[in-house]
């Protein structure tokens, strides 16, 4: 009799330790993600949920928030959401190992590249970490830039105030002619806006066309009748 008890509270412990051990394990909570595409280092913060072997959550950027699904079995993890990237979906899939702060693995950028990832759990006041893809399609433009333009006739100095909301540009301009709203749009890494100002009585519309890189931009810029030019910028 007391053999049997005694097994029965061995196996009563194991089962205890794996629950424990498979509660302790499970990637509830906040985490920032660290995404290495060929494009470069990115990072992202994750909200995550369990379910069984279900995950859900959602990617947090500025843009606003990605969905994401996956499953945790054991200590294996799967990660899946979609960006927009140069106009079109990607699905971006995040596959390894997670333990009780910290995952690690293998990234798929929509079988169009490979790459690697890891995180971990996020601690309270930590800086928030912003997009979640590739650097061309998570970049978030809002904020002050200082521009260089140079066209036949010289060269000038315009200020912008970008506002982005998903792939939606509004701001403000000011330089050489004036100030003035534009309007425009932000689809991956390519960026046009136009601007509409009023010059010496008549109204001048001007329409900047470039990419995005890391903290810059270029492109070619359009003035009304009065030619074209090349422009960079870069984030004050």
């Amino acid at each position: 009799m007391k053999a049997l008890i005694q097994t029965f509270c061995t196996a009563f412990a194991i089962v205890a330790l794996c629950a424990l051990a498979t509660a302790q394990g499970k990637v509830d909570g906040t985490w920032d993600l660290t995404i290495e595409s060929p494009q470069g280092s990115r990072n992202a913060t994750a909200v995550l949920k369990t379910d069984g072997e279900k995950v859900s959550g959602a990617m947090k950027r500025q843009q606003g928030d990605l969905p994401l699904t996956g499953t945790q079995k054991g200590t294996d993890i799967k990660l899946v959401y979609t960006i927009k990237f140069q106009d079109q979906d990607m699905t971006i899939t995040l596959s390894g190992t997670a333990d009780q702060d910290s995952m690690k693995g293998d990234a798929d950028f929509g079988g169009l590249a490979q790459g690697t990832w890891s995180a971990k759990r996020h601690q309270e006041g930590a800086a928030p970490a912003a997009g979640a893809g590739p650097s061309s399609g998570g970049s978030n433009i809002s904020g002050n830039w200082a521009f260089e333009v140079q066209t036949d006739q010289g060269s000038g100095s315009p200020s912008f105030t970008f506002k982005q909301d998903g792939e939606k540009l509004t701001g403000t301009y000011k330089g050489a002619f004036g100030e003035g709203p534009l309007r425009g749009t932000v689809k991956g890494n390519a960026i046009n806006f136009t601007v509409k100002v009023n010059a010496q009585g008549q109204d001048v519309e001007i329409t900047y066309t470039g990419t995005i890189e890391s903290g810059s931009m270029k492109g070619t810029v359009k003035l009304g009748e009065l030619g074209t030019g090349t422009w960079t910028g870069k984030r004050q």
